[in-house]
């Protein structure tokens, strides 16, 4: 038998506490956000990538995830596991936050491009931007196909942090 007391204030707190419970919704409304963001992992541009995206009015308003090469992890041929995530993750953030579009942003001097591209890597301004270029082009192709409710920006940043868009 249990000699549990309960005076009146502790009472009173009690069903305090259940009607509060009582109030709050039975299922969470799923967050909507306007974008998935896909950053390279490369720690040089953490901070401007969190300007870039607040210049572009999505500061608390997009979803994000870092791959090495951002776009270039979108290309099924380089980096096979990389592309199964790329992939699932734009599923995922349609699924739960209902996204509208895709941001993608590439830097200059990635070392995921070179790694993929080797020798043929391009250094150099024009062939760089190119490379980069080839990849956005492919992913732009088959979210067209995969998911064609949905708009894509694909940029490229300095490593001063400027970046410029691409596609």
């Amino acid at each position: 038998m249990c000699e549990c007391k309960i005076d009146r204030r502790s009472l009173a707190k009690l069903m305090t506490g259940a009607a509060g419970a009582a109030a709050l919704p039975g299922t969470a409304k799923a967050a909507t956000v306007t974008a998935l963001a896909i950053t390279c992992i490369d720690y040089r541009l953490v901070d401007d990538a969190v300007t870039f995206f607040g210049g572009k009015h999505l500061k608390g308003d997009y979803d994000q995830v870092s791959l090495a090469g951002a776009s270039l992890a979108g290309v099924p041929d380089k980096f096979p596991k990389s592309n199964a995530a790329f992939w699932e993750h734009i599923g995922i953030a349609k699924q739960l936050h209902h996204i509208k579009k895709l941001v993608i942003v590439d830097h200059r001097d990635c070392g995921a491009f070179k790694v993929a591209f080797g020798k043929a890597y391009k250094g150099d301004h024009d062939g760089e931007t190119a490379q980069h270029k080839a990849a956005m082009e492919q992913v732009k192709a088959k979210l067209a196909q995969t998911y064609p409710d949905l708009t894509a920006e694909f940029y490229l940043m300095a490593l001063d942090g400027k970046a410029e868009r691409v596609v």
